[in-house]
Order: structure tokens, then sequence, then C-alpha cells
């Protein structure tokens, strides 16, 4: 069988030149001119009635925000599904300390159910990502939500170690599959140019979640209990969601547009039978799968991840290990997501302008070295200084990842790339995330540990360091093994390389 051919498939002949061409950095950038469609001003006399012209259902939505191309109404709900959804088990690490006192358990009983949370978020990811190229991201999403909210209400109910492990383990895990990679393979869909823009805002939003999440559930736990707290959580986050799916499309076309950038030249996609989408997502990813890059994102995923899970779970029981109270600890946590936020946003730009390669690396190394300042980090203000620090390197590690793999891979079906990139990412955070609580029971101490957060970070960037150059497509003609009105979009990618 020819590499990258669908079996059954008849196949034509329909190659494209790839061609680079790179984006100038502007030097001023017309917040306006942004925003909305630059191929497509409601004002331009060059629009043909035929371009102008939305579906029905489009028009009763887009005309909701008049001037602005709907991509960005996207990233904005995208953003609040992660600041909403996404942020509970971001901030776990506020709970490892009163379920201690509270309920007597051990850091490493505690973490596992982050841990196993992680391990069927992983698992299910690249089924999410299937999921979501068959049936749909809004689809995906939904269940999400379904079981976001029986995981928070029966966190709040658990008065034994499994129930956490269930909650957190399972419906929480299978939450975070049906959020993660759905909300990424929308985003950039609806994305021609400006990807890094749109996806830094969103990477920004789920910074900051986390960051405001901590601190709000240790005020909760402080002036009610854990349990109502994660009760209060469950409902308002839900309902928050549940309204904005109201908005929310998987692609351009649902609203009669073109992603953003396009220009009129293009014809709007028109939907295609299951069966075709099916046929067309497969060749993508057996054109992807023969690549060594596809896997060596995966493995970067993990490794980032380790790195960063062991801190986020672990920096608030150091803390407090070190004679912090758990309130500034908390605080702790949340400044080094408050300082991720600016990272989280401008990697993904310069990825975008200058390429991904270089600029993932460089988040890597910063994101392992400072760790080592927990060694000698004693007082609050120090490590207020190492959360600082530590924050600008683990906002750019994770950012830039739909960068890179439109720069490798084109536009196509991302669902499922994303959902085996996730899988690498959720399996390591449910190794950092447990191994740091079993080092400390063999150990006595967070020595180890913090070794151990170093190294896979540092590992990650010399793993980015020997793949390909962004600057070409790794599979320019993957389209050719499938039927030639199976072909709604080009892969041309968006030419920056290093």
């Amino acid at each position: 069988m020819v590499p990258g051919r669908v079996k059954g498939v008849k196949f034509g002949r329909h190659s494209r030149p790839t061609v680079l061409t790179p984006t100038p950095i502007e030097s001023n950038i017309n917040l306006r001119e942004t925003l909305q469609h630059p191929m497509l001003s409601p004002q331009d006399p060059m629009l043909s009635p035929q371009d102008s012209m939305l579906s029905p259902q489009g028009h009763r939505i887009t005309r909701l925000f008049p001037g602005i191309h709907y991509a960005w109404i996207i990233i904005v709900i995208a953003s609040i599904m992660h600041m909403a959804g996404g942020s509970v088990r971001q901030a776990f690490g506020v709970l490892v300390v009163p379920l201690q006192q509270d309920m007597g358990w051990s850091p490493a009983s505690i973490s596992l159910g982050y841990a196993l949370g992680s391990i069927v978020g992983a698992a299910l990811a690249p089924l999410s990502g299937i999921a979501t190229d068959r049936y749909g991201a809004r689809k995906v999403i939904l269940a999400g939500i379904l079981f976001f909210f029986l995981g928070a209400i029966i966190t709040g109910a658990a008065d034994q170690v499994w129930h956490l492990w269930v909650s957190y383990g399972i419906f929480l895990g299978v939450a975070q599959a049906c959020f993660s990679v759905p909300i990424l393979t929308t985003a950039n869909s609806w994305f021609r140019t400006r990807l890094g823009v749109g996806i830094g805002l969103l990477q920004a939003a789920h910074g900051l979640g986390p960051a405001v999440m901590a601190v709000l559930l240790s005020a909760l736990i402080a002036a009610l209990t854990w349990q109502t707290a994660f009760w209060l959580i469950g409902v308002v986050a839900s309902a928050v969601m549940i309204s904005l799916m109201l908005f929310f499309r998987n692609e351009p076309s649902h609203v009669g547009l073109r992603p953003y950038g396009d220009p009129r030249t293009e014809p709007v996609r028109k939907s295609v039978d299951l069966a075709a989408e099916k046929l067309r997502a497969k060749a993508y990813l057996m054109s992807m799968q023969g690549t060594n890059a596809f896997r060596q994102l995966v493995g970067v995923h993990f490794l980032g991840c380790v790195g960063h899970a062991i801190v986020i779970i672990y920096i608030i029981p150091i803390a407090v290990e070190a004679g912090v109270n758990v309130v500034s600890a908390a605080g702790i946590l949340s400044t080094l997501m408050g300082v991720s936020v600016l990272t989280r946003f401008l990697t993904p730009v310069v990825a975008d302008y200058l390429g991904a390669k270089r600029a993932m690396a460089t988040m890597f190394v910063l994101q392992g070295l400072p760790v080592l300042m927990l060694f000698w980090t004693q007082e609050l203000w120090q490590f207020y200084m190492f959360a600082v620090i530590f924050g600008i390197g683990y906002g750019g590690e994770g950012s830039a990842f739909p960068i890179i793999n439109r720069q490798y891979f084109g536009r196509g079906p991302m669902g499922r790339s994303f959902g085996w990139q996730q899988a690498g990412a959720g399996t390591g955070m449910a190794f950092g995330g447990w191994i740091g609580g079993g080092l400390y029971v063999i150990s006595g101490s967070y020595d180890v540990t913090v070794i151990l957060s170093v190294l896979t970070s540092l590992a990650g960037a010399a793993m980015i360091l020997t793949m390909p150059s962004t600057a070409r497509l790794l599979i320019p003609n993957w389209e050719d093994s499938i039927s030639p009105n199976l072909h709604p979009e080009t892969t041309r990618p968006l030419g920056a390389g290093d």
C-alpha cells in the first residue's frame, strides 16, 4: 500500500505547489482591522452579493457582533470555556493541604486522584480527536460539560479517598479530554492568518483561569468548606458553559463565513457528508503519522508536562513545609499562573512570525532551570520571586503547539493530531502529578522531585532541537490520495520557519 493513500478510495491526482510566503511583522496593527475579516469587509465594493450573503442561521448569530469577524468571538468563547471548565484541575494543589488536615489522607493518595484524571484524559484524548473530526467539536464539548458537573458534585460529596479518585480521576478526566482537543481544533479551523494571535489569547486565558481559580478556591475553602466550594463551582461553571454553547460553532462554514484571512477568491467551504469527512481525516492522519515529527511532538508534550506538573501540584506543599501559611502558599501558585499569561500570549505570536521550533526550545529551558531555585527558597518573598521567574517559561512551554502543527502539517482535520499530543501531555501531567508524592514518601523530601522536574524540561528542549525545520511543510501533498471534490481548502502554511 502506498503511504498516505486510503484503501477503497479512487485516487485522483490533485497536486498543488506549496509556496512559502513569509509574513512581515507589522509595526502598527489596527485593532479594528484585526478583528474584522481582512478580506471580507462589508463595505468592500468588490464583494459580490454571493460573497456578502450569509445563511439565515449564520446571519442571526453574526449580526450580534457587527464589524467583528466571528473567529474572534469563537476565541472569546473558547477562552471562557478554558477558564470555567479547565481551571479546577490545574488548581488541584490548593486541595492537598485541606484534605491532609481534614481527612487525614496522605499527599500520595490525594495526588493519585489528579494523576488518574490526567491518565484518563490522556487515554481518551485520541478518541476525543476522532469524535471531534467525525461529529464536531460542539457535541464533544457538551458531553464534557456533563462530566464536569458530575465530577465537581461528586468531589464535594467525597468522604473516602477513592471517591476523589472517581470524581477527579474519571469524571473530570473525561471532561478534560472533551474540552482540550475540540477547543484547539476549532480555534485552528477558524484562522488562516494570525493564528498565533488567536491561539495566544486562548492560551493566555488558559493560564489566567487557574490563577483566578487558585485564589477563588482557596478563599471559598477558608470561608465555607472544600465540599461546598466544589458544589458551588460545579453549578455555576456548568451553567456558564452551557450558555456559551448557544453561540459556539465548529467552523466558519456553519455561519456562512470563510476562515479569518481567507481571500474572497476562496469559495466558502460547503459541508460534505460524514463518510467523506472520515476519509479526509484518515488521509491526513496517515500522512502525519508517517513523519517523525508527529511522534516527537507527543514526546515533547510529555516531557514538558512532567516538568511543570511537579511544580503546579507540589509548590504549595513545599511552601507549607517551609513554614508558609496555606493562603499565602495558594498565592504563590496563583502568581506563577498569572505571570504565565503574558508568555502564553506572546509565545504563539512570536512562533507564528519567527518559527515555533526555537521559541518552544527557549521556553522549555526557561521552565526547567528556575526550578533549581527551590533548593534554597525558604522565605515567602523568595517563593514569590520563584513564581515570577518560573511562570515566564511555564507559560510559553506548551502554548505554541498549535502553531508548530500548522507549520509542519498545514491546514487539515487536526482533531486526531491534537488528540495524540494531548495524550502525551496528559500522561506527563499524570506522571509528574503522582511521582512527586511517591518520591516524597520514599525520600522524606521533595529534593529528588525538583531534580526530576529540571531534567524533564531540559530533555524536552533537547528533543525539540532535533526536529526538522518549520520552514517547509512535511506533508504538502497529503490530499493527493483522496478525490479532488474533497479538497475544500489548501494546505499552505503560514510561512515562518526556523
